[in-house]
């Protein structure tokens, strides 16, 4: 709620207003399960897919969310694993809605290091939450890459992108939009030599449902009476 319940309490003190005030709160504390969130934690969508050696177009995986009375994104992670292959080849997102996420792009990747991490294979589960970002973060050399990271979150091109560009593509973009309905995971290689494989990915979702207009109502009539004082 963007209406501080702090500050209804704070009103109360007014007794102008405390007998209405005092109802608002109470008409809040019964319909408190208006706002209880739900964290959806989904299947593990198993692809086992190769994907395009040095190919633009691809590969898209689609997947139907259904989270019943849930009207607003909170919050997103999601698991991604691979095997075999050259991590820093990898160019994955994330599309549902209006947002957009950028999970891996060609992670390692700098003027020092132009093909990018040569680690082999991952399962990872990305979080805006996590310590460390995947694209300055990861190993680049060695085995499968496991762990909890940030998404790399560059929408740069991936043919040109670098461990110093902005990172405007991260998954708050999904915040406050719909979780019900299509999730599409884009995965390209993006350098010739060797082939991963999409083994599956999945996603936790918390979302809240949309507030009774009940509830509405009462909050703007109390932000309304602290606006008159």
């Amino acid at each position: 709620m963007k209406f501080s319940l702090l500050n209804l309490a704070a009103a109360v003190m007014d007794r102008r207003y405390s007998s209405i005030l005092l109802g608002v709160l109470g008409v809040l504390a019964v319909n408190s399960s208006s706002f209880a969130a739900t964290i959806w934690n989904g299947p593990t969508w198993t692809v086992s897919t190769a994907i395009p050696d040095n190919d633009d177009v691809g590969f898209t995986d689609t997947r139907n969310v259904s989270i019943p009375g849930m009207t607003e994104i909170v919050s997103v992670t999601v698991n991604l694993n691979f095997s075999g292959g050259w991590n820093g080849d990898l160019y994955v997102y994330l599309v549902h809605g209006s947002g957009f996420s950028v999970l891996l792009n060609r992670p390692g990747r700098s003027t020092g290091a132009p093909d990018g991490s040569a680690t082999v294979g991952m399962d990872i589960t990305f979080d805006d939450g996590a310590f460390s970002d995947i694209h300055t973060a990861i190993p680049m050399s060695g085995g499968s890459v496991n762990g909890i990271y940030q998404p790399d979150g560059r929408s740069t091109d991936p043919l040109v992108v670098l461990n110093t560009d902005a990172r405007p593509a991260m998954l708050s973009n999904f915040i406050g939009i719909n979780p019900n309905g299509l999730w599409t995971l884009f995965v390209a290689d993006q350098s010739a030599g060797e082939t991963s494989t999409l083994q599956s990915w999945s996603m936790t979702i918390t979302a809240v449902p949309e507030p009774s207009a009940a509830v509405i109502g009462m909050m703007g009539a109390a932000f309304l009476l602290r606006r008159r004082r």
